[in-house]
C-alpha cells in the first residue's frame, strides 16, 4: 500500500500470513514462502532467514520433515512482517547510502536514502 508516509504491507496480507499454520507438506511450504516473497523487500536479510525453510524444498523425493531450525524461520518471518518499517518514497533531498551483504547462501543490495521521519534522519 502506498500512501503519503511511504510504501507498506497491506494489512489483510499480513494477517493472512499471521494466521497462516505451519506448513505440513512441500506444497504448503511453496505456498508460504511464495506469499512471503511479495514482502520480501520489507524483511532485511529474507533470503538467510528462510534458508532454513528453502533447505526442505530442495528435498525432494524424501520425506517431509517441519524442524526447529524451519518453524524458528517460519515464525520470524511472521513477526518481521507483522512489524516492517514504512519504506520511504525517493525524494529530491537527501543523500543515497548503498548497502551490499555477501555470504554463502545470498549476495544482496539495498539502496537507501536518508529522509526525516518523525523528527530523525533515518535511512
Amino acid at each position: 500500500m502506498v500512501d503519503k508516509h511511504g510504501i507498506r504491507p497491506d494489512p489483510d496480507d499480513v494477517e493472512a500470513i499471521l494466521s497462516w499454520n505451519s506448513p505440513k507438506t512441500q506444497h504448503q511450504l511453496m505456498s508460504f514462502l511464495g506469499f512471503a516473497n511479495y514482502y520480501r523487500e520489507f524483511i532485511k536479510g529474507y533470503a538467510v532467514k528462510v534458508d532454513p525453510m528453502q533447505q526442505l524444498m530442495r528435498r525432494k523425493g524424501k520425506k517431509f520433515t517441519w524442524n526447529n531450525a524451519a518453524w524458528e524461520s517460519f515464525q520470524r518471518i511472521k513477526r518481521e512482517l507483522y512489524e516492517a518499517p514504512v519504506l520511504g518514497k525517493p525524494t529530491e533531498n537527501g543523500v543515497y547510502v548503498l548497502d551490499t551483504d555477501t555470504s554463502v547462501v545470498v549476495t544482496s543490495g539495498i539502496l537507501h536514502q536518508e529522509q526525516e521521519w518523525n523528527g530523525k534522519t533515518v535511512l
